[in-house]
């Protein structure tokens, strides 16, 4: 089975294209014109994100470097503890919202360090699969298309976040 999802996934690209190409000479479209305005399409929202992925890099940087979600650990580990919530998911709780790739690392550190089988483990996997970037998602999206007021969307966002949150606990706790 795993060698026909290998043979898929080396084909699948080439396949595409092929399909993509063949439809557009059918068509007796000019493909390698669509082609070029999409590259440049593509080059000039690169270039508009950048700034937003910049700005986002350096207030991760900054929150880590400077202790103060370490601070927020040691002040908030108590409460985790009454709650009953391992005290390793705090810096995930913190970082998924802002940073994807960031929260996979924590994902990786809990994995390694508590094991996939343990509850603070279950519970990281399914926070991280069931949880939104949403810091991420707001400024890039909302800074791309120039929205100044973004009205209601952090605050339905932090409330779908910190409702994630609370479900894959409490999912995780009972199954």
């Amino acid at each position: 089975m795993s060698q026909i999802f290998t043979l898929l996934s080396v084909g699948f690209l080439p396949a595409m294209s092929a399909l993509i190409i063949a439809y557009g000479l059918w068509k007796r479209a000019p493909i390698y014109d669509y082609f070029i305005e999409g590259a440049k399409s593509g080059l000039k929202t690169a270039v508009e994100i950048l700034p937003f992925l910049i700005g986002i890099f350096i207030a991760i940087n900054s929150l880590t470097s400077s202790g103060i979600l370490n601070l927020i650990d040691l002040l908030l580990a108590p409460l985790l503890t009454a709650l009953e919530v391992p005290a390793q998911l705090l810096p995930l709780m913190f970082l998924r919202a802002i940073s994807g790739s960031g929260s996979l690392i924590i994902l990786q550190d809990i994995l390694e360090n508590v094991g996939p089988d343990s509850y603070a483990g279950r519970v990281a996997c399914v926070m991280t699969g069931g949880c939104e970037t949403i810091i991420y998602v707001l400024a890039l999206y909302f800074g791309v298309t120039g929205v100044k007021q973004m009205r209601h969307a952090l605050k339905g966002g932090l409330i779908g976040y910190v409702t994630g949150i609370i479900v894959s606990i409490v999912i995780c706790k009972f199954i």
